[in-house]
């Protein structure tokens, strides 16, 4: 029984890699990675994918995968029959900062991470420069945003001036929104939907200069 192990041992080990699995999650429309270019960081060349299993090391190219930018976590490991499988958990950045010359994505994690030459995803700009503690402020308004149809269509921008105060920008109506300090954006945004809800398709919203929720239980609105 023991020489037919190391036999069948060395059998396999000797097989060709011929066979992929690779799931890149989430699936959605906001991608850096994707079959091709798990390959290439595994082993250079598409060409060049024939491999023993002998030849593998499994740590190494979990290794190889997380140290690329936009991979969150990965998971290698072979099948019985001699598949590659790849599970790839790749970041999601939800913001596009612009700060002067520099410009860099913040992820649902509220990390940075750089621009992608494969790839730009269509998500909100912000304008300005900010702390690591507006950042997480900022990854959460964002979620708050994208989650309600009506703020994910007409918020497209953010912008912060030099009093710390924060500015959106919207889709419909030539005006400014005033959301003031970031820690309190909820309440703010739930006035702002109801304002739209009852006054958007009612007056001509391109007549007011400015939105303002910074007052308590109340929405300021100037006109121009």
């Amino acid at each position: 029984m023991i020489p037919f192990f190391y036999f069948s041992q060395k059998t396999h080990k000797n097989r060709i890699v011929k066979k992929f699995n690779i799931v890149i999650d989430p699936l959605s429309e906001n991608h850096f990675i994707n079959e091709e270019i798990v390959k290439k960081i595994l082993f250079y060349k598409t060409e060049e994918i024939e491999k023993k299993i002998g030849q593998l090391c499994i740590l190494i190219m979990e290794k190889k995968l997380n140290n690329y930018p936009f991979i969150k976590k990965s998971e290698v490991f072979l099948s019985v029959d001699g598949t590659l499988n790849i599970r790839i958990l790749q970041k999601e950045p939800i913001l596009r900062i612009k700060n002067g010359n520099k410009e860099y994505y913040l992820t649902k994690d509220a990390e940075n991470l750089e621009l992608s030459s494969f790839f730009s995803p269509k998500v909100i700009l912000a304008k300005g420069a900010f702390s690591k503690e507006e950042k997480k402020y900022l990854t959460n308004l964002i979620k708050f945003i994208n989650s309600d149809e009506l703020l994910k269509n007409q918020i497209i921008s953010i912008k912060k001036n030099n009093e710390n105060s924060f500015i959106l920008i919207p889709k419909i109506g030539n005006h400014h929104i005033i959301l003031g300090n970031i820690k309190d954006f909820k309440n703010k945004l739930n006035k702002l939907k109801a304002f739209y809800k009852q006054y958007l398709n009612k007056i001509d919203i391109d007549q007011y200069k400015r939105i303002d929720l910074q007052y308590k239980d109340q929405v300021v609105a100037k006109k121009r």
